[in-house]
C-alpha cells in the first residue's frame, strides 16, 4: 500500500512506558497519556492491547471501551468484554488488540461499562504494542 510505512512494534518488556496502566474495575472512565517516548505525536495510529483476568466473585458481565478522540468527529474505540463468575469459583480472562488512530489529544480513554468488578484479586492492564507513522504525502 503506498503512502503508509510499515508499522513499528513496541515491546512492553523492553519499553516499560508502553504499559499505560491498569484497567479500571469501577464503572467510569480513566484517561492515560500516551508517552512520546513510546509513540511520536505525529504517528498515524496506535496498536492498543488490553487484557483482564478476573479471580473471585464478580458481576456476570462487563465491558470496557478503549477510545481515541478525533478532531471534529466522534472518537474511535474498541471493546473488551468479560463474563465474571458470580460464585467466585473460577478464573476468567480475555484480551483484545486493536488499531486506533493516534488520538488528537494524545490520550487514550478507558471506560468500564455495566457493572463494577469488585474482587480484589482482579488484574488487567492497557498497553501500547506498536504504532504506524503518519501518512506519507
Amino acid at each position: 500500500m503506498s503512502g503508509i510505512a510499515p508499522w513499528i512494534p513496541v515491546e512492553p518488556n523492553d519499553t516499560p512506558a508502553a504499559i499505560l496502566g491498569p484497567l479500571p474495575f469501577k464503572r467510569g472512565a480513566v484517561t492515560y497519556s500516551i508517552p512520546t517516548s513510546v509513540v511520536p505525536t505525529n504517528a498515524g495510529g496506535i496498536l492498543v492491547f488490553a487484557w483482564v483476568a478476573l479471580r473471585g466473585k464478580n458481576a456476570p458481565i462487563a465491558y470496557w471501551h478503549m477510545a481515541a478522540a478525533q478532531e471534529q468527529r466522534a472518537s474511535c474505540w474498541f471493546s473488551l468484554l468479560i463474563s465474571g463468575d458470580t460464585t467466585g469459583n473460577s478464573v476468567v480472562c480475555n484480551s483484545q488488540e486493536f488499531w486506533l488512530p493516534y488520538p488528537a489529544d494524545g490520550k487514550l480513554e478507558v471506560t468500564l461499562h455495566l457493572a463494577d468488578l469488585t474482587s480484589p484479586n482482579n488484574r488487567g492492564q492497557v498497553e501500547i504494542h506498536g504504532y504506524y507513522p503518519a501518512t506519507i504525502p
